[in-house]
């Protein structure tokens, strides 16, 4: 029992203490009905999960995740806490912790020796989230032999299926995309997450929620308090849905510094969880294919247009074969797609960094970079008040460029680890 408590509380200070807890809801709490005596509940608490107890009472968040009228708030404080003992938290040139967390074995070793409720609750929602069957059947087999009873949606969690629809909200300039899909709990409770793919950092996961209730009805109130005309919402082939998320997950875990917001990570175990419901096959994000002749005709086409007139000379051209590498190798991989986030990439970062050349050269892209923009927003139709957005945003980050490309800076290499505060001599 000693060990099973000292991983418990090393799972307090990680999880209360630095991982951004959302997982009780602010939802109405009613009282649960069926459960023990506060005499029998003290009796069977071990002493650091009582309150009152100078550590956090992860049993009594426990007991008000589950008397909350949707799973959503248990799932929830489950996803939290699996995400704080997830190394891919950390960067890779973060310190290690200096409390030694506990892995997911440990913590369910210390769940299965302490008979509650609360921790057959937490060992429901762990095994199914896991995948690994020899995990759910241990927990199934030890949770039906305990006396309190789960509420049918956690007991049967891993009968949970999939939404029959998912959608993808996307944006005509392409900064990202929103990848929307569902599950339908035991008992009817639904839930939809909504996984924004951000394709300027390199389409990967920057922030993601998940909330009650079914998929298009959720769809249907974020249309209704937004009247942007440039977004749309589209059918999204559920084993692509899948590959997607899962790629971009994946990319994001090995990205550096970690993409942090109120709901993510901590709500990536139960997105992965929903995710991996969902059928597989899907081919995940298709970067266009641009060769060096689709690039030419590409050129030639801004150059006969009226943006294009007086850009035909050398260092314009070049200027302009560094925009179109811009435009295939970064981001979604589209050289006609600008935005106000990708102006503000090339300007303030991508020039400075990567293209070693004097300043009068450099200073010569900004003009040459207007004119591209309204040429390839004529060709997409692209409204003009999102165009204008666009010239504004050279307009705001010209001043620091012109500054940067005549100043001494680090490049290549170099300018990654000043990004990442790694260029002092005492950095790892």
């Amino acid at each position: 029992m000693a060990r099973a408590g000292a991983a418990t509380t090393a799972v307090y200070g990680a999880v209360w203490a630095g991982s951004n807890l959302r997982g009780v809801s602010k939802r109405t709490h009613r009282k649960k009905p069926g459960r023990p005596s506060a005499r029998k509940q003290a009796r069977r608490t071990p002493p650091q999960w009582r309150a009152g107890h100078d550590k956090p009472d992860l049993i009594h968040n426990v007991a008000t995740a589950l008397a909350d009228e949707h799973p959503l708030a248990m799932l929830e404080l489950v996803s939290t806490l699996l995400a704080a003992l997830e190394p891919r938290r950390r960067g890779p040139f973060d310190p290690e912790p200096e409390t030694d967390l506990p892995s997911r074995e440990e913590l369910v070793q210390t769940f299965l020796k302490v008979d509650l409720l609360e921790t057959s609750a937490l060992l429901a929602v762990i095994a199914a989230f896991s995948g690994d069957d020899m995990l759910r059947r241990r927990v199934r087999s030890e949770v039906s032999s305990r006396a309190d009873a789960l509420p049918r949606w956690l007991a049967d969690l891993t009968d949970a299926v999939p939404a029959d629809r998912a959608l993808e909200i996307v944006h005509v300039l392409g900064d990202g995309d929103n990848v929307v899909i569902g599950a339908r709990l035991p008992g009817g409770h639904e839930i939809t997450a909504v996984v924004y793919i951000d394709h300027n950092m390199g389409t990967l996961v920057k922030d993601a929620f998940v909330m009650p209730g079914p998929v298009d009805e959720l769809v249907e109130q974020m249309f209704a308090v937004s009247d942007d005309p440039d977004i749309k919402a589209r059918d999204l082939d559920p084993a692509e849905a899948r590959a997607r998320i899962t790629e971009a997950i994946e990319l994001g875990a090995i990205s550096f510094p970690p993409l942090e917001s109120d709901s993510w990570p901590s709500c990536r175990p139960l997105v992965e969880w929903m995710t991996a419901m969902l059928p597989a096959g899907g081919s995940g994000y298709q970067r266009p294919e641009w060769d060096d002749a689709a690039l030419t005709e590409l050129t030639e086409r801004f150059l006969a247009a009226p943006s294009g007139a007086g850009f035909d000379d050398p260092d314009h051209l070049s200027l302009l074969q560094s925009l179109l590498w811009f435009g295939t190798d970064y981001g979604p991989g589209d050289p006609l797609r600008w935005s106000p986030a990708a102006v503000e990439i090339l300007l303030v970062d991508w020039i400075p960094r990567k293209i070693v050349a004097d300043a009068d050269y450099l200073a010569k892209a900004p003009d040459l970079l207007r004119a591209f923009i309204r040429f390839c927003h004529r060709e997409r139709a692209i409204r003009a008040e999102l165009t204008t957005q666009t010239l504004d945003a050279v307009d705001k980050h010209e001043p620091e460029y012109q500054k940067l490309i005549r100043s001494p800076r680090p490049q290549g290499p170099a300018a990654l680890l000043a990004a990442m505060g790694l260029d002092a001599p005492d950095s790892p």
